[in-house]
């Protein structure tokens, strides 16, 4: 009986080693030039409104450089700038893409205009609240919360899922936001320095994401306050803290560069700045305008 070869890949003759090299390829990608298909992906979008939702993936490959077994081990960041949101994959290019394209969709709420960025909508479907934060130099920042266990779906309502919105719980919310950031004109103190706040409870509250703030405490006291909006409290081991070991990665620019002949000042990654509270709306997964709550400390919806 012949023996088995030992490798686990094709072997051919000599003069066949074109061949050899295309199988052993198809083997290991799938089909799919992975990188090729990166290129694409993390091109920014040129639609103005995509683009400011937009975050910039990365991803770095892990794979051991004895690993001879088909495919690649890489960790991919949804958002380069959060080092604590990343996942584990492997496989095959076509393998790869398909993960990636699957944690897209999970990721993603049912409105189409507000994107994972800064938060990680847990619970597809349910409405959202959306508070926005300005500096003098304008300078934005903008959370978001989940209306968990509400929906402004009849269906789903009359199935006890969830609650369905009223206009009185709309009151309700928007009073609590004018009295927690409105009339104390609470101020978001922006930083580079990046606190996470996750976990199962904080899932289930619909506040998943992070900030980037000057302390730790500064982020605490942030995510505390949104989640008083529905008398809720942060779970104490949700939060995480990291920050650049670079002294020059998060640095103001202070040349400019050359652009296409034109000359043009780079901006700013996570700039320390006060950004205080500017105004709220509430999305509706069936509405598609938003339903303005609060302007600073004026109640909008009446």
């Amino acid at each position: 009986m012949p023996q088995k070869p030992t490798d686990k890949r094709l072997t051919l003759e000599t003069d066949e080693p074109s061949l050899l090299f295309a199988v052993n390829e198809l083997l290991a990608t799938g089909g799919i030039d992975f990188d090729e298909w990166w290129k694409e992906f993390s091109t920014p979008p040129t639609n103005k409104i995509d683009l400011q939702e937009w975050t910039k993936p990365k991803f770095i490959d892990v794979t051991p450089k004895n690993k001879n077994n088909i495919g690649r081990w890489i960790k991919y960041f949804p958002d380069k700038d959060d080092e604590n949101t990343f996942y584990r994959l492997s496989g095959t290019g076509r393998d790869l893409v398909h993960h990636i394209v699957a944690i897209g969709y999970e990721q993603g709420g049912s409105t189409g205009s507000v994107s994972g960025r800064n938060s990680k909508p847990p619970l597809k479907g349910f409405p959202l609240i959306e508070l926005r934060f300005i500096s003098a130099d304008k300078k934005v920042g903008v959370k978001w919360i989940r209306c968990a266990g509400y929906t402004d779906n009849e269906k789903i309502a009359a199935s006890k899922l969830a609650k369905l919105v009223t206009p009185a719980d709309i009151k309700m919310w928007a009073s609590k936001i004018k009295t927690i950031f409105g009339d104390t004109k609470y101020v978001w103190k922006k930083g580079k320095e990046c606190l996470s706040y996750s976990g199962q409870i904080a899932r289930l509250q619909g506040l998943e994401g992070y900030a980037y703030v000057r302390t730790k405490q500064d982020g605490i006291d942030l995510f505390t306050a949104i989640l008083k909006i529905f008398d809720a409290v942060p779970d104490k081991d949700g939060f995480n803290r990291s920050e650049s070991t670079s002294t020059t990665k998060y640095k103001k620019p202070t040349k400019e560069i050359i652009v296409v002949k034109e000359k043009v000042m780079p901006e700013e990654r996570r700039p320390i700045a006060d950004c205080e509270f500017d105004h709220a709306v509430l999305r509706l997964p069936l509405l598609k305008k938003p339903i303005p709550l609060v302007k600073r400390n004026v109640i909008l919806y009446k």
